[in-house]
């Protein structure tokens, strides 16, 4: 210290007296002064140590882990939110729908149609997608999910958005036996675990079953790691079906996806569809492998704006998984409860870093 108690600086051992916040030269001392140390060499050698630690913890990081990451993002020009809206198409109480092919944002998806059935990667520059538009990340940045809000004119039980990874069609529910996908692809897109892991499966009706007949239909994958699996052997109801509708096997029509063998949590590929008598006369499908990523309910009542808030969920923020920076195609599905889904309204927020 000085006469006057100030910090004069930091006696190091066996090294000598670092000075605080100044160099000899600021008080007038031009010459060497064994084992006293100037200021600004160690100030410029710590500076560059920080910088240096600081870039090699962001880059260990690489990802927004943070409320704070979320409110930097954002405020630096790098969220990404959008209104999106779907127009209304017929339903029943208690059935699962598929929004994929209603007039709406990302315009009107379609499905494969080709006999015997073929598929296709999607992503968010496809025909569909609610995000087709919003810019994807890029350089090391990530794209990350932030919340999901809606409001629809009919009520609903549930709500799920989806990554569509693949569809295909058409898989025919009136012929027997297997339809064999022809070149099928591969899921890339990576949630956690491996591309696949825990993706689903379901199968939207694209040709009505007007004249339904009972029978069993086992769909065979490839499952996470890229074996040979298939769904169990289930009943498939005798219910006229109409365009739109998730097909529920065994009558569950509580839940849309089908059941995996056991020990599988995940699909990496459709490999083809087995329908067993007795037929059905009419009726096809669009097989899709799908990422479950935001449920939601909607209080069972119309116009009525519900969102989830994923930051303060105990789920947190939900990354959406990207290949060569382009993120998943985002979709839709409903449990409605009326006649009609009604006009659905919603809002995403998304940020990026």
């Amino acid at each position: 210290m000085g006469p006057d108690g100030q910090l004069v600086g930091w006696m190091l051992p066996g090294k000598g007296l670092l000075l605080d916040g100044l160099d000899k030269k600021a008080v007038g001392i031009t010459r060497e002064i064994p084992y006293v140390y100037d200021y600004s060499p160690f100030a410029r050698k710590r500076d560059f140590f920080v910088r240096r630690f600081r870039d090699l913890h962001r880059s260990e990081v690489g990802a927004i882990t943070t409320y704070d990451g979320i409110i930097n993002a954002r405020a630096n020009g790098k969220a990404r939110d959008f209104a999106w809206q779907k127009a209304s198409i017929t339903t029943v109480a208690a059935f699962w729908y598929d929004t994929w092919v209603a007039v709406g944002t990302g315009g009107v998806g379609t499905f494969l149609g080709t006999t015997a059935p073929t598929d296709r990667a999607l992503n968010s520059a496809s025909v569909g997608a609610l995000n087709q538009g919003i810019t994807d990340p890029a350089g090391s940045d990530k794209s990350y999910l932030l919340t999901l809000g809606l409001a629809s004119a009919s009520a609903h039980f549930f709500s799920l958005l989806i990554d569509r990874h693949i569809e295909g069609g058409n898989y025919r529910l009136s012929v027997d036996p297997a339809e064999t996908t022809g070149t099928p692809d591969t899921v890339t897109r990576n949630y956690g675990g491996g591309a696949g892991v825990g993706a689903a499966l379901m199968a939207t009706v694209t040709v009505a079953r007007a004249t339904p007949g009972a029978g069993t239909w086992i769909l065979n994958y490839l499952d996470q790691g890229g074996a040979a699996g298939a769904t169990p052997t289930l009943a498939l109801a005798a219910t006229a079906d109409p365009v739109n509708r998730l097909i529920a096997p065994g009558g569950n029509t509580s839940h849309p996806f089908f059941p995996l063998a056991a020990g599988d949590y995940g699909v990496q590929q459709i490999v083809s569809s087995d329908r067993a008598a007795a037929l059905d006369t009419t009726g096809g499908t669009a097989i899709s492998i799908v990422q479950p990523l935001v449920w939601i309910p909607n209080l069972n009542t119309a116009n009525v704006y519900a969102e989830r808030d994923l930051p303060s969920d105990l789920s947190g923020i939900i990354e959406l998984a990207n290949v060569s920076l382009v993120t998943g195609a985002l979709s839709l599905l409903v449990f409605a409860n009326a006649a009609t889904l009604g006009a659905i309204n919603g809002f995403i927020r998304t940020c990026q870093g």
